[in-house]
């Protein structure tokens, strides 16, 4: 993934403070839902983003604040 993918993708989070994964993946319609998900669990293993599950569904929270 580009660097401004994943600037893009933090971006998003950190506006929303709060966002379910599906609704992520709609607001990058220019990548598919498994390059979203390996940005997802790439910057939630760096510990940029966190992932949990809400019911049926995941969400995302920023953890940092963006440089």
């Amino acid at each position: 993934m580009t660097q401004q993918a994943r600037a893009k993708l933090l971006a998003i989070v950190h506006e929303h403070r709060h966002i379910a994964l599906e609704e992520l993946v709609n607001s990058l319609p220019e990548l598919t839902w498994t390059q979203v998900f390996c940005m997802v669990d790439e910057l939630s293993r760096r510990q940029l983003i966190s992932l949990r599950r809400r019911g049926f569904n995941y969400e995302l929270r920023a953890c940092s604040v963006p440089a």
